[in-house]
């Protein structure tokens, strides 16, 4: 019974603490999302990248968050191998160093947390200050989590089931390395596996030995996180993530044959605490950072798609299941599977048009004819299967989920008219004339590009998981925009009248890219709508009614 009572206490508590992690995540990129790949790519050395990969780890609370977004941004070659590794290497010291934070005791301080996150998210439409609100609540989640935790292993280290455990994985000090791995895996968070391991063994659960090789498993099987999150996209979002573990498990199983055989064992145990031992362990890595130019290339050299040092390119072929159409829900999940399709290609055709706004990269504008032919070509063959599919047999549910469907593969459509027609037009003109924007209304496009890529992520997981907080967030930041753009027109209108040469001489150009972000925006978003409306969160009418209910 207390074997049982012990195992549903360190699952509840072990799921607490996951949920509170990915909570604060969640609320440090809904509110500073947009910000990221400005910071992460800004760099212009390994120790500069380290830095910035760093304050975002400790900002998101997850090296793995970080080495997913630069994964991300290592495609197209927006960021290099070396510069790309620079910044999962100091992520892993910006987690470590959440870790040495949240394994004080801070149980003083949930309350505190608790009490003004839920005022703030409650009580406050903001988007950032109910952002706050969110990631205060999580930070309590976690100290609370850490306390269920050490209260579930205080009465079993008394019993002969931990004891003997231990005694077990001291005397094969690889399966504890093995086992701190595969625990850091399955819990997707080696933030969340540390503090776990370092609360067992603050309680005198566990060994030094055993929790220190549990800890170097833990920093390898963290790192493998990104790898298998990654293993699906192109070649050059892998190699960052791949060349962090070839270092990390290296190093991790380097270190860990020296204290096995007693070598360095004397120098380990110097350190107070095995929060501590995993700090150490990750600024150690951070020798590599001048090294991480010639790693790049040999990474580069090691992982190669056969085709040169292209991105891969966008698959062609139609998911549209012509067998599939004797069933709805066949049919329809064939349908939804085309418009996943649909929306990867104009992900990657926004992502290059405003890489403009972002870094003043010029887009490829061959690959961006290409890939609207492919756009326009799907639309067609969308519309095509809509119509020879057995709508009469649907139900209300099934026939408004096509219609859903089939709508936003218009929107995406038609956000591929506003890029080939407006925004390329004025990319050209700028190119063309060797025209720049001043640096104000540089920053305040950059500023509404990002937010508009973001949105378009969320968009697009909105598509697949159909969640409503998402979707009132996804509305809430098309509102956003729209303040952003207006605010931009306006300022721009006064670099005018105090006679600013660059925004004169871009003044067109300027104006052009607001309108055609908000367009591009609002298509971005629009399957927001019909999720909304269908969980009745819509109002039917944003004008002023008078008592009678008449607009006025």
């Amino acid at each position: 019974m207390a074997l049982l009572e012990f195992l549903i206490a360190i699952f509840g508590a072990t799921m607490l603490l996951l949920f509170a992690v990915r909570m604060v995540q969640n609320g440090i990129e809904r509110m500073k999302g947009p910000e990221f790949k400005r910071i992460l790519t800004n760099a212009k050395n390994p120790y500069r990248a380290a830095l910035a990969g760093t304050a975002m780890a400790v900002l998101l609370q997850s090296s793995a968050a970080v080495a997913i977004l630069t994964a991300g941004f290592s495609t197209g070659g927006v960021l290099s191998i070396a510069m790309g590794l620079a910044i999962i290497l100091g992520a892993d010291v910006g987690s470590a160093i959440v870790v040495q934070i949240l394994s004080l005791d801070l149980t003083w301080l949930a309350p505190v947390l608790m009490g003004v996150g839920a005022w703030l998210y409650l009580k406050f439409n903001g988007r950032n200050i109910r952002q706050t609100g969110r990631i205060m609540l999580g930070i309590s989640l976690i100290i609370v989590a850490l306390g269920f935790l050490r209260d579930a292993v205080t009465p079993i280290k008394e019993s002969d089931l931990l004891p003997a455990m231990e005694a077990f994985l001291e005397a094969d000090l690889v399966l504890a390395f093995l086992v701190g791995m595969v625990l850091a895996f399955l819990m997707h968070s080696s933030v969340a596996a540390v503090l776990m391991i370092a609360v067992v063994s603050a309680a005198e659960a566990i060994s030094q030995p055993v929790g220190i090789m549990l800890i170097l498993g833990a920093n390898l099987g963290g790192a493998l996180v990104p790898v298998w999150i990654t293993r699906a996209m192109p070649i050059e979002a892998r190699r960052p993530v791949v060349a962090n573990v070839a270092l990390r498990g290296l190093t991790a199983a380097f270190i860990a044959t020296l204290y096995a055989y007693q070598l360095i064992d004397q120098w380990v145990h110097m350190l107070p605490s095995l929060v501590l031992v995993h700090f150490a362990f990750n600024v150690l890595l951070l020798l590599y950072l001048p090294f991480t130019p010639w790693i790049g290339s040999a990474v580069e050299r090691a992982m190669t798609n056969g085709k040169g040092d292209h991105p891969t390119p966008m698959a062609e072929r139609s998911l549209l299941d012509e067998n599939a159409l004797d069933s709805v829900q066949q049919s329809l999940a064939s349908l939804r599977r085309e418009v996943v399709r649909m929306t990867n290609i104009s992900e990657q055709m926004i992502r290059e048009s405003l890489a403009w706004y972002l870094c003043q990269k010029l887009p490829n504008f061959e690959q961006l004819e290409r890939e609207s032919n492919l756009l326009h070509n799907a639309g067609q063959a969308v519309r095509l299967y809509v119509t020879r599919m057995p709508s009469k047999e649907m139900t209300k549910a099934q026939f408004r989920r096509l219609r859903d469907l089939a709508d936003y593969a218009l929107s995406i459509e038609a956000s591929t008219a506003i890029l080939s027609q407006r925004l390329e037009g004025v990319i050209r003109a700028q190119h063309a004339r060797n025209l720049y924007f001043s640096e104000s209304g540089a920053a305040e496009l950059r500023t509404i590009a990002e937010q508009c890529l973001h949105n378009m992520i969320n968009s697009y997981e909105l598509l697949v998981n159909e969640d409503i907080e998402t979707a009132r967030e996804i509305f809430r930041d098309k509102d956003e925009l729209g303040m952003l753009v207006a605010k931009s027109r306006k300022k721009h209108l006064l670099r005018l009248r105090e006679g600013l040469e660059k925004s004169i001489a871009t003044s067109e150009q300027h104006l052009e890219s607001l309108a055609a972000l908000k367009e591009l925006n609002a298509q971005l978003v629009s399957i927001a709508y019909p999720i909304l409306k269908r969980e009745g969160q819509l109002l039917q009418t944003r004008l002023i009614l008078d008592g009678k209910g008449q607009e006025l």
